[in-house]
């Protein structure tokens, strides 16, 4: 379940990412774009504390 979460947070930096790359400087572009790298971040963080045990 956490590799589905992450994926679609990756989907969402690729689409973030090319709005700003496009010139596209809303809110709403910033806020995917961030929102993404903090949801693969926490996806990544707790498959490894499962790894690990804890």
């Amino acid at each position: 379940m956490l590799d589905l979460i992450k994926n679609i947070g990756l989907g969402l930096f690729v689409n973030g990412s090319f709005a700003l790359m496009n010139g596209n400087f809303d809110i709403a572009s910033f806020v995917i774009t961030f929102g993404s790298i903090a949801l693969m971040w926490a996806c990544i963080y707790l498959s490894k504390r499962r790894e690990n045990g804890a």
